[in-house]
C-alpha cells in the first residue's frame, strides 16, 4: 500500500459539504443534535467519559456542536471527557477549514483550536487533546470502510450519513456488512443519528440490533440487539451502559523513565492516583537521563508495522508536548521541555541506502513539512560543508533532553491528581494483595499497593519475575559529549550511522554505540566508534573543529537500551485471562526510539484501562502485545 493513498478534499467536495442542509447550518443541526431522541444529550449527562464516533465528518460541524454542547454540560456536572472519533477520507487542509468555519463565529473557540491541531494529510489515526484536554479527538485518515473495520473504539453514539456517496465518491451505501462493524464498536443502548435516513437505512441498521424512530431530516436510532452480549457491553435500559474500570483507578507504576512519568500523566488525566516507584533517588536516571536524544519517524517502503507505529507516536508527541507547555532551549519543569524542534537530517548510511531513500521519496509523495528528500548537495548546502550522502529532512522533528521530559510530564503529573513517588526503593516482589498487588523490598517491606501495576523499568524490569519471560535484551549504549563552543553551528540535528544533536547547556551528543555488554563503565573504544560516526556523516568535519583524541575524551554517558525481537515497545497487558495476573501490565522495550514511543503508548495504555477509544488501529494494538512472542507464561 501506498504510504499516501489520501485524496485531498477537492472545490467540488467541500462545495458539496457546504450546501448539505443540515452538516453546514449550525441551528438546524444543534436543533436536531439536542432533541431528546438524538441520544448525545443523555450521553453527555450520563457519563463520566461520552464517545461519539463520526462518519460523515464533512467541515466538522457537527464535531464544534457537539464540543459546545459537552462544555455546557460540563459546567452542570456532565461528562468532563469527551472522546470524539472520526473517519476522514478526504481531509481538508487547516486553511479550508478556516475559511469554512469563518462562517460560524459563534463556534470560533473551538474551531480555532481544532485549526491549530489539524494533522498533516498522512494516513493512520490522529490523536488531538483539545479543550485543555477535556475533548479527545481521534481522526482516522483513511478509507471508510477499511478503516471502519480497523477502529476499536466502544461507542455512547454515532452520526451517519443516509447517502454517503453524495459525499465520497468512493464510498459504499450503507449495508449489512458495515452496520455490523457498526455494531460491533456499539455499548448496548447507544444510539446513532442518520441525516436524511429513510426505511432502507433503518432496516439495515435493523439487522445489526439497532431500533429506529424518524425524526424530520433524520433517523434516531439505539442500539437494542434481541440476542446475547457480554456483561461489559450490556446495558440495563435503553441508554448508554455507565461505564467505569473494573478496578479503582489506583496505579503503582514500577520506573521513573520516559515510560514511568508518561504513564503518570496519562493516568493522572483521568484522575488516577499514582504510587510512583525507581531504584534511583530521582526520575530520568537510568537510560532515560542522556543529555539529548532525538526524536523522528522510521521511514519503510513497505509500510511496515515500524513505520506506521513510529508515524502515529511522532506525530502525537508533537502535538502532546504543545499540551505541555512547548519545547525551547530555556524551557523547565514549570512551563514546558527542553529541547529544539530545528528538524533533524537522516543521511542514507551508505549510497545505497540513500539511492533507496530518493527512490522511496517518489513514491511515497509524503508532504513535506513530514518528510522531503535531499540531495547531498542540498545536504552539504544546508549545513555549510559536505555530508557522506543525500537523506530526509524531518522538518519538524528534532531532539529533547529526556530528564526534563520526565520532569515535565510528573509536574503535570501533579497538577492532576495525587502521585506518590517512592526514589531510591528497589522493588524485589510483586505479591498480590486480595484483588490488587504490593511491591515488596528485599528486607520484605511493602513499599506500596495499587490494584494496576504497570511495569516500565525498561531494562531492570527483567529481574520482576512478571516481567523476566519476556524476551528483551538490555543493550549497551554510549554516548559521547563534546564540548560545544568550538563546534560549528548546525542548523539541524543529524542521524544517519549514528546521531549529533544540537548544543544544550554548553554540549551536544554523538552516539550511539550498540554493545552486548552489561559494562557501565565509558570505553575510549566506544568514544573512538561515536567520532567515527560523525566522521562518516560530515567526512570534512576536521576541518571545522579540532576533535580531541578518543582517549582523551572523559565526558559521555552509558545507558543500556530495553530491547524486543522486533523493535517494537510492550504495552498492555501482561498475561490476559489469566487471574493471577489481573492487574499487570507492561511499558517495556522502546530501545532508542523512547521519546516518541513514551507518549502514545501511555495515551494507549491510560485507554485501553478506561475503556475508551484506542489510539490505534486495531492490527498496531496487537503489534504492541506484549503476548505476540507467544508460548510465555508468567512465573
Amino acid at each position: 500500500m501506498p504510504a499516501s493513498p489520501l485524496t485531498a478534499a477537492s472545490n467540488d467536495l467541500i462545495a458539496r459539504w457546504q450546501s448539505d442542509p443540515l452538516t453546514s447550518a449550525p441551528d438546524a443541526l444543534a436543533a436536531l443534535l439536542h432533541s431528546p431522541e438524538a441520544g448525545l444529550e443523555s450521553c453527555l449527562r450520563q457519563q463520566q467519559g461520552a464517545t461519539v464516533v463520526d462518519l460523515h465528518f464533512g467541515l466538522g460541524l457537527a464535531f464544534l456542536l457537539t464540543c459546545q454542547r459537552f462544555a455546557e454540560l460540563r459546567k452542570q456536572g456532565g461528562a468532563q471527557r469527551l472522546h470524539y472519533v472520526a473517519i476522514v477520507p478526504h481531509p481538508c487542509s487547516a486553511a479550508q477549514l478556516a475559511n469554512a468555519h469563518a462562517a460560524w463565529p459563534q463556534l470560533d473557540d473551538v474551531a480555532r483550536q481544532l485549526h491549530a491541531a489539524w494533522p498533516l494529510p498522512l494516513p493512520g489515526t490522529h490523536r488531538l487533546m483539545l479543550c485543555d484536554g477535556a475533548v479527545s479527538l481521534t481522526l482516522v485518515l483513511g478509507e471508510l470502510e477499511e478503516e471502519l473495520a480497523r477502529l476499536d473504539a466502544p461507542a455512547d453514539l454515532f452520526y451517519l450519513h443516509a447517502t454517503p456517496t453524495r459525499f465520497d465518491s468512493g464510498a459504499l451505501d450503507w449495508n449489512a456488512h458495515q452496520c455490523k462493524r457498526i455494531a460491533r464498536q456499539a455499548w448496548t443502548g447507544a444510539h446513532a443519528l442518520v441525516y436524511e435516513g429513510g426505511e432502507a437505512t433503518a432496516l439495515a441498521m435493523r439487522q445489526s440490533g439497532f431500533v429506529a424512530h424518524q425524526l424530520p431530516h433524520a433517523l434516531a436510532l439505539h442500539f437494542a440487539p434481541g440476542w446475547a452480549r457480554p456483561a461489559t457491553h450490556a446495558a440495563t435500559s435503553d441508554t448508554p451502559l455507565l461505564r467505569q474500570p473494573p478496578h479503582a483507578r489506583h496505579a503503582l507504576i514500577i520506573g521513573a523513565g520516559l515510560a514511568g512519568c508518561a504513564a503518570a500523566e496519562r493516568l493522572s488525566a483521568r484522575g488516577w492516583r499514582i504510587d510512583l516507584i525507581d531504584a534511583c533517588d530521582g526520575p530520568a536516571q537510568r537510560a532515560s537521563g542522556n543529555h539529548g536524544g532525538l526524536f523522528m519517524p522510521a521511514l519503510a517502503r513497505d509500510e511496515s508495522p515500524l513505520a506506521r507505529l513510529s508515524r502515529a507516536a511522532y506525530l502525537y508527541a508533537l502535538n502532546h508536548w504543545q499540551w505541555l507547555g512547548g519545547v525551547g532551549l530555556e524551557r523547565t519543569e514549570q512551563d514546558g521541555v527542553a529541547g529544539e524542534l530545528c528538524g533533524v537530517l537522516q543521511l542514507g548510511r551508505d549510497a545505497k541506502q540513500a539511492r533507496s531513500f530518493e527512490q522511496a521519496a517518489a513514491e511515497w509523495n509524503y508532504p513535506q513539512q513530514y518528510a522531503r528528500w535531499m540531495s547531498q548537495d542540498q545536504g552539504a548546502a544546508l549545513l555549510g560543508m559536505p555530508v557522506s550522502n543525500g537523506g530526509y529532512l524531518f522538518e519538524q522533528a528534532g531532539w529533547l533532553n529526556p530528564p526534563s521530559l520526565c520532569r515535565r510530564l510528573l509536574a503535570v503529573a501533579r497538577t492532576q491528581a495525587p502521585v506518590h513517588q517512592h526514589f531510591g526503593r528497589t522493588v524485589s516482589a510483586l505479591l498480590r494483595d486480595g484483588e490488587g498487588w504490593q511491591a515488596v523490598d528485599a528486607q520484605g517491606v511493602v513499599i506500596a499497593s495499587a490494584p494496576v501495576v504497570i511495569l516500565a523499568a525498561g531494562a531492570q524490569a527483567g529481574a520482576l519475575p512478571p516481567s523476566a519471560g519476556l524476551p528483551l535484551q538490555a543493550v549497551r549504549g554510549q554516548v559521547t559529549h563534546l564540548a560545544s563552543a568550538d563546534f560549528p553551528v548546525l542548523p539541524v540535528a543529524m542521524c544517519g550511522d549514528g546521531y549529533l544533536t544540537r548544543a544544550y547547556q554548553g554540549q551536544l551528543c554523538i552516539g550511539a554505540s550498540y554493545d552486548r555488554d552489561q559494562d557501565p563503565a565509558m570505553w575510549p573504544a566506544s568514544h573512538a566508534e561515536n567520532l567515527q560516526r560523525l566522521h562518516n556523516m560530515l567526512p570534512q568535519i576536521d576541518e571545522h573543529v579540532d576533535l580531541p583524541p578518543a582517549d582523551e575524551l572523559a565526558s559521555g554517558r552509558v545507558g543500556f537500551r530495553c530491547i524486543a525481537p522486533d523493535r517494537l515497545p510492550l504495552a498492555g497487558p501482561l498475561a490476559p485471562g489469566e487471574a493471577s495476573a489481573a492487574g499487570l501490565y507492561s511499558l517495556l522495550g522502546y530501545a532508542s526510539r523512547g521519546l516518541i514511543w513514551a507518549p502514545l503508548m501511555a495515551e494507549l495504555l491510560a485507554s485501553m484501562l478506561e475503556r475508551e477509544p484506542l489510539p490505534l488501529p486495531r492490527e498496531l494494538v496487537a503489534a504492541v502485545d506484549p503476548g505476540r512472542f507467544g508460548g510465555r507464561r508468567l512465573e
